[in-house]
This record gives C-alpha cells, sequence and structure tokens, in this order.
C-alpha cells in the first residue's frame, strides 16, 4: 500500500499541468518497457510489444498487444483525463499597478475560485519558441511560492461571508510582488533557456504549491491539489503497466481538455483514440472489417472523480446511491447518458470486482439537480462501443485542494488491473 499511495503523491506533486501529466506518465511507460511511436511515422508493431504515443504533450495513448493477436479479443481501454480545473495566466496582460506587479488570469474549467486566494501558488507550463530548425519546446515548473491571489479585508467587504461573486477580471489578478513584467518575463526565459534574442510563447498556469499528502488520525485520507483527475491518470498507467498477458489489446488513453468540453485535437471527443485503434489493427495484419470486428467486442472503463458525501451537506445527495470514503471504487449512473454505464457493463465490472475481493459502490444524482460528465460518453459514442464510469469518491471537486481515501485509491488501481484481464 504505501508504495503505490508514494508513488501517487510523486506523481500529483511532478505534475502541476496536463502538460506535466502527459509527460510523467509517458517516462513512467518508458521505464516499463513502452517504446514511443509517433503520428507521422508508419507503424510497425511485434507480438507482446508495448508502445505509447503522444499528442500535443498533453494527451497520450499507451498500448501493449498481446502474443497473439486475433480480432475478437477487441480491445480492453482505460481513460482518464490530465487537466484539472485551474486558473490560466494572461501574461502579455501583466502589469504594474498601486506599486505591485499584477498578471489577469483565465479561469479554466469550472473552479471553486474562493479557495485560490490568499495562499502561495506557483507557476508552470510550456514555452515555444522557433529556432532555425523547428520549434524549441520545454516544460518548466517554478515550484516556489511566487504568487498570492489577495482577498479584500472584510472591513472592506462586509457582506464576504453571505456569499460574494468573484468576477474573475476584476478580482482574481495575481501578485507576484515589487516587480515588474520584463522582470517576469526574463525569469521565465531563464528558466527554459531561451535565447535572448528569441521571444517564447508560454502556456502558463497557477498551481498550488503546498504538495499533495496524507492525512487523517490513521493517515487514511489523501488531500492535494488535481486529484480529480490525476489519481485516475495513475491508476490507469499502473494497471497497464502491471497487467498481466491478457487476449485483448490493452490500452490507456489519458486525454486532455475534459474540464472544457473535451472538444480538441487531443480530447476525447476527437479521433485521436479511434485512428490509433484502427493504426494497431492495420498494423497488426487486419483491415477495416477486422478493425469494427475487434471494436464490436472491445469494453470501455471511464474513470473519473466521483462525488463523496459530504457529512456537513447531506440533503445534497441521493440517500439510495451515495458513495463514502473508504466504501471502495464509485459506479456512475446517469439516465441522460451524462455517464457510459448500463446495466450490462456495470454487472460485468462489479462481478469482476466481488471475485477478486475490491469494494464496489453506487453513485446517481440527485434526481432534481444537474449531473456533471466524464469522457466516457465520448468514448463510447465514437467507438461504438460498451463503457462504464467509475470512480475514486471525493470531497471538495474542483477546489484547488480536494480529499479521497486511500483505500479507495488502492481499490481503483485494482479494479483497473482486474478490467485489463
Amino acid at each position: 500500500m504505501t508504495e503505490v499511495i508514494d508513488d501517487l503523491l510523486r506523481y500529483i506533486n511532478a505534475s502541476p499541468t496536463a502538460f506535466h501529466a502527459a509527460a510523467n506518465a509517458r517516462q513512467r511507460l518508458q521505464a516499463a518497457g513502452f517504446v514511443c511511436l509517433s503520428e507521422g511515422d508508419r507503424w510497425s508493431l511485434t507480438a507482446g510489444g508495448k508502445y505509447v504515443v503522444e499528442r500535443n504533450g498533453s494527451a497520450l495513448i499507451a498500448f501493449r498487444l498481446p502474443a497473439q493477436w486475433s480480432a475478437e479479443a477487441g480491445f480492453r481501454l482505460l481513460t482518464a483525463h490530465t487537466d484539472s480545473p485551474g486558473l490560466k495566466v494572461k501574461l502579455p496582460g501583466s502589469a504594474d499597478v498601486a506599486n505591485l506587479l499584477m498578471v489577469p488570469v483565465e479561469v479554466y474549467g469550472g473552479v471553486i475560485l474562493s479557495t485560490w486566494l490568499d495562499r502561495p501558488l506557483g507557476l508552470a507550463g510550456r514555452a515555444v519558441w522557433a529556432t532555425p530548425s523547428g520549434l524549441e519546446v520545454r516544460l518548466f515548473n517554478l515550484d516556489e511560492p511566487l504568487a498570492v491571489i489577495p482577498n479584500l479585508a472584510v472591513h472592506l467587504n462586509r457582506d464576504i461571508n453571505q456569499g460574494f461573486a468573484y468576477n474573475p477580471r476584476q478580482h482574481l489578478s495575481a501578485c507576484l510582488g515589487l516587480t515588474s513584467p520584463a522582470d517576469l518575463r526574463q525569469r521565465l526565459d531563464d528558466a527554459v533557456g531561451c535565447p535572448a534574442e528569441t521571444s517564447a510563447r508560454y502556456e502558463l498556469f497557477l498551481y498550488e504549491q503546498t504538495p499533495a499528502q496524507l492525512s487523517g488520525l490513521k493517515r487514511d485520507l489523501l488531500t492535494g491539489p488535481r486529484l480529480d483527475n490525476l489519481t485516475s491518470c495513475h491508476a490507469a498507467i499502473a494497471a497497464l503497466v502491471g497487467a498481466t498477458a491478457a487476449e485483448a489489446v490493452s490500452v490507456a488513453f489519458l486525454a486532455d481538455h475534459e474540464e472544457v468540453g473535451s472538444v480538441s485535437a487531443q480530447g476525447a471527443n476527437s479521433a485521436f483514440l479511434r485512428d490509433v485503434l484502427h493504426r494497431v489493427v492495420l498494423a497488426l495484419g487486419g483491415d477495416a472489417e477486422d478493425c469494427l470486428r475487434a471494436l464490436a467486442g472491445s469494453q470501455l472503463l471511464s474513470m473519473d472523480s466521483a462525488h463523496a458525501v459530504h457529512p456537513s451537506y447531506l440533503d445534497k445527495y441521493d440517500s439510495t446511491a451515495t458513495p463514502v470514503i473508504g466504501g471502495g471504487v464509485a459506479i456512475k449512473t446517469n439516465v441522460s447518458q451524462r455517464y457510459c454505464t448500463n446495466a450490462l457493463s456495470a454487472e460485468r465490472f462489479a462481478a469482476k470486482c466481488r471475485q477478486a475481493g475490491i469494494p464496489c459502490q453506487s453513485f446517481t444524482n440527485r434526481a432534481d439537480m444537474p449531473c456533471g460528465s466524464t469522457i466516457g460518453p465520448a468514448c463510447a459514442a465514437l467507438l461504438g462501443l460498451e463503457g462504464l464510469d467509475v470512480g475514486t469518491p471525493i470531497l471538495a471537486m474542483h477546489s484547488i485542494r480536494e480529499t479521497a481515501g486511500v483505500q479507495d485509491h488502492l481499490a481503483l488501481t485494482a479494479a483497473a488491473t482486474v478490467f485489463l484481464g
């Protein structure tokens, strides 16, 4: 248990952005013998081989082939997403205001805005600049307390505890101290090694500086940033690396942009996954008909965090399907297809978990409240296969810090491994 959770903490703390989450996942796969492929090359795959392909540096698909492939065996697909709600820095808008460097932000996804204020924030992201031989791309992480978004004093905002609507443009600019936009740009350029004569473009995010860690009297809780959905990314990679030989092709898809709708070249609502699966079939000697046959016999396990019952807000939950922290993997269902689970896929999964001694529970939204979604429905619809949505129950979803149960992450990882068979 300690080894898995320690590795999870390392993964979360080293992955402040989707770019870092994908890069760290790829490095783990490479260390386990997975070979990197390029979408622009012709693929030559070997039976029993292990491969990984990236797109945009923020999404990847990894797969391991059986010793003997047949279309009838199909694919066993694990999916998760690398992105988390947060604040993206608008670097060109940086300005000196009241003697302080203030940097405006854009809100990415459904953020609980108040949780980002009055705490130390780091800066991380991706830099790109042109060279004579092409584009230079580098990830960076300024892992120190560089920024803060200060609240207004209660003396000047007497109603703040009665509910206050933060305006992202007016209230959420980050303060970087008694410095200048030029100093910030120089600090970034120095961090990534951008030549003085070149101007780099930055995709830059603020992130929670306090690392993920264990908490609780018995250290049975996990508290930290980006648990949604780095816990699922970690479980998917761990399951794929640790999977035993199977008849089906085992696949892990870590998509980007789930928090903003998945409509991008590297999102779940794209051709990325479908095209990679098709290319796998072709590289193994199959044809278009074999690809369709393989998909018909495939199964999808979409892994994304679930809402754990909050002890202080019991009225917000459906009393008939309320996952609790420490209760195991949550199987998520929704009549409007916000999750891709149906009775067939749920029982197949639950039966495997029962046989392996893995605890499961159920989640459905209250009938009078809207339901969130995952990449499961998009992947299932684009591929035309049976799917299931599951997740680790967490508290404070989309807060800058979320809380989960240690045993639930172990259960999710075990369930993903069993699913791959």
